[in-house]
């Protein structure tokens, strides 16, 4: 796991502060997008809504870490419940980013580095929203293997389901302009989901919801210990 893991890390580190920081700024903002851009703005607002559609209302008194938090929107969402939020991001753009957008909000810390890195303590939820959807199976597995001990209530997180039609607009997608592509996702079958018990995983595992349009296919998903 930890050479693919570092690898792959490595080149979204890249990725992120080199080539599309300024993308993922507007992205995460008000400001107008391109077309393709506008649906994945509204299947990612999607997202938050339905995960935080898990969570109570009330999170005073909470410790939350945000893995993968990019500009922070999911962090300042549940700062304004009342929770006490980690923001990591590999990025250290993103994290100003972030950091410059959320100088109201006094309950969140934010660091740039690697969300599995265990100097962070443990929390009583841990989030991973789009932030494993480039890693192969088994470094996901790993990854949510390491959180699941580390959280006290669940995991939240999301994959990218492996489906034909969406293997087969992962295809097209090679075919757009460089500006409109994202980073490689790798699609993960729900069945290897199921296999986390082979890396000690106990929690329970459940569907939380699929969100789905052209260009934003993503499900979340729930670890919640027994």
């Amino acid at each position: 796991m930890q050479n693919t893991y570092l690898a792959k890390r490595a080149s979204l580190e890249n990725y992120f502060n080199e080539v599309s920081s300024d993308a993922w700024d507007k992205l995460t903002s008000n400001e107008p997008v391109s077309f393709v851009r506008q649906l994945v703005r509204e299947g990612r607002q999607k997202m938050l809504l339905a995960i935080l559609d898990k969570l109570p209302q009330d999170l005073k008194g909470t410790r939350i870490l945000d893995a993968g938090c990019g500009t922070g929107v999911l962090s300042r969402m549940l700062d304004e419940r009342g929770a006490e939020v980690v923001g990591v991001d590999i990025s250290d753009k993103l994290v100003e980013l972030a950091k410059n957008r959320s100088r109201s909000h006094r309950n969140i810390e934010y660091f740039s580095g690697d969300m599995n890195e265990h100097s962070f303590g443990n929390f009583d939820y841990i989030i991973a929203m789009d932030s494993l959807i480039h890693y192969n199976a088994e470094d996901v597995m790993s990854s949510l293997a390491d959180f699941s001990c580390r959280a006290n209530n669940s995991v939240l997180f999301t994959v990218i389901p492996s489906t034909f039609a969406l293997r087969t607009k992962l295809r097209l997608g090679k075919y757009f302009p460089k500006s409109e592509r994202s980073p490689e996702v790798v699609p993960i079958d729900w069945g290897k989901l199921h296999q986390l018990e082979v890396h000690g995983v106990k929690a329970s595992l459940s569907k939380v919801k699929r969100i789905k349009s052209f260009f934003y296919v993503s499900e979340a998903w729930e670890l919640a210990n027994i």
